[in-house]
């Protein structure tokens, strides 16, 4: 029997624009029908009409409980991830709410998603059938280190996405913090798939990654919207070549900006520096959490304002720019008194880069508040002195 009975999405339908709270307040008044669960439908709708458009879009889906809204894959990046694998069949060990495994049904003949917990797979079962892939996606209920090892041959796709949340539900990044841990059992991953796809934290450092993963080829920063969102680790048995670090944007409008570079590249480069000119530039998310500055650098052909700042410089608009464009309009140095002249209605959205202390200090230090159309830039010039800049958003 579906999740969704027609009594229930009649009953949906009566009520569109009514709050999860305001149903929930219905739920002796309508003693017949699950209104918790109606309320949990509800309130699930309203939260991924960014983040999920084509569950927004299909009213035959289902939708869990928060938490698992909270940590599933946005559709942009799940659409990308997806984009980068293909073949017959693919397995996803943790698979949740399901989001990565209904675009690897786009590019694997049979996926297999395996969740511990039973209602969210009877909710993937059902979600397969309104998406149409129900003959693709085989959903199982269980440990998925367990399940691959009840199964036989090898797959073309071995992905995981490991819980992030330690014994206190707190945030974790690093992989043997995470469950499953991926150091204890990789060599198994990579005996068992052709290729293993891994989604990391964004909070793990790349190179770290790298060092404890063997065989990876390939590592994907993926940011939606200037938002960093995951790191990809993409990995193969026996592989030795240098890996590339792919830095990815996901615009609005579906575009993807993107710069690729290898670490060997980076150390070899010197770089270019410059004086602060008009522009100051500001890479997007996945290329300042890739770390290339060099390389990115060369490839946008701009000088960079310090071997620390992570910030590029010129005097001429570059246009297309894959980041933040500011305009310098003052320059001083850090200092209320200064900040002051400045910013004369003591307002103004503070960024620090290696000036000797975070955003929240340099703000206090200035004695300003946050807003305004003006930016408040503390940051270190290409001589190593530290300066105060006055800046407006370009672009």
């Amino acid at each position: 029997m579906p999740l969704l009975t027609p009594e229930i999405k009649e009953f949906i339908a009566a009520n569109r624009g009514v709050s999860a709270e305001d149903l929930a307040l219905k739920a002796k008044k309508v003693s017949e029908l699950p209104m918790a669960f109606i309320a949990q439908q509800v309130k699930g709708r309203a939260k991924i009409f960014r983040k999920l458009p084509s569950w927004f879009a299909n009213e035959q889906v289902v939708f869990p409980k928060s938490l698992s809204l909270e940590q599933c894959s946005s559709e942009a990046a799940a659409r990308y991830k997806a984009g980068l694998v293909e073949g017959k069949s693919a397995i996803d060990l943790t698979g949740g709410y399901g989001v990565d495994t209904r675009f690897l049904c786009d590019r694997f003949e049979k996926v297999t998603h395996v969740e511990r917990q039973g209602e969210l797979t009877e909710i993937v079962r059902e979600n397969a059938l309104a998406f149409g892939i129900g003959e693709t996606l085989e959903c199982v209920e269980g440990d998925g280190l367990e399940i691959l090892r009840e199964r036989k041959g090898r797959f073309d796709l071995i992905y995981a996405d490991p819980a992030r949340r330690d014994d206190r539900s707190l945030k974790v990044s690093a992989f043997e913090d995470c469950e499953p841990n991926l150091i204890a059992c990789w060599e198994e991953l990579l005996e068992r798939g052709s290729t293993v796809m891994v989604k990391a934290s964004p909070g793990l450092d790349v190179s770290r990654g790298l060092e404890q993963l063997s065989g990876v080829f390939a590592s994907h920063i993926v940011s939606v919207e200037n938002e960093c969102k995951e790191v990809l680790f993409l990995a193969r048995q026996g592989s030795s070549d240098e890996p590339r670090i792919h830095c990815v944007n996901i615009l609005k409008n579906g575009e993807v900006e993107r710069f690729a570079f290898s670490m060997s590249e980076e150390r070899a480069l010197d770089g270019e520096y410059g004086a602060l000119g008009r522009y100051l530039y500001e890479p997007n998310a996945s290329v300042m959490k890739g770390g290339g500055f060099k390389s990115f650098a060369k490839e946008v052909g701009l000088p960079l304002a310090s071997q620390r700042t992570r910030f590029l410089c010129g005097d001429a608009l570059n246009e297309g720019f894959p980041g933040r464009v500011f305009e310098i309009l003052d320059t001083a140095n850090v200092g209320a008194k200064e900040a002051k002249g400045m910013f004369p209605g003591r307002k103004a959205n503070v960024i620090a880069r290696n000036c000797g202390m975070g955003a929240e200090e340099l703000k206090k230090k200035l004695k300003l508040k946050d807003g305004g159309e003006w930016f408040a830039i503390g940051t270190t010039d290409w001589e190593g002195k530290r300066v105060l800049l006055k800046a407006k958003r370009v672009s």
